[in-house]
């Protein structure tokens, strides 16, 4: 039996570095602070759950889905935060433009900043590579 529970610890161990989860934890990290600072610049809490989503759902979900895997995870960590970086200025972005710009309320400007941001990041692979993956 103890060997067993050895094999079932390097598994799960595996699969908690895999470089996959790996991606998720690194923008699940970048995410919290940077919704934290989002909300206390723009005073906006309707922008802030939306934001969330887009930095740690959306952005692994398009590594995970479009990128091929690194030869180290570094780099995949690397992708991630220059990933969050670009999708959280967009997001920033379109809120300060549908609020500033077009006087719409934090709430339709966070909505209309979070769908833009969110196709633009999903529309990168295709844009790069003329298909998906």
């Amino acid at each position: 039996m103890p060997s067993h529970s050895d094999d079932t610890r390097t598994s799960l161990w595996d699969r908690a570095t895999a470089q996959r989860n790996v991606a998720i934890y690194a923008a699940i990290l970048v995410a919290v602070p940077t919704v934290y600072g989002f909300h206390t610049v723009f005073e906006a809490s309707s922008g802030d759950f939306l934001l969330l989503m887009t930095l740690a759902v959306g952005v692994p979900s398009v590594y995970n889905d479009n990128w091929p895997a690194y030869d180290r995870t570094r780099k995949a960590v690397a992708w991630v935060l220059v990933a969050c970086a670009v999708a959280t200025a967009a997001f920033a972005g379109l809120f300060l433009a549908g609020t500033d710009g077009l006087g719409l309320s934090p709430f339709l400007a966070s909505v209309g900043a979070f769908l833009v941001t969110s196709g633009g990041i999903h529309a990168v692979p295709f844009a790069l590579f003329g298909r998906e993956g």
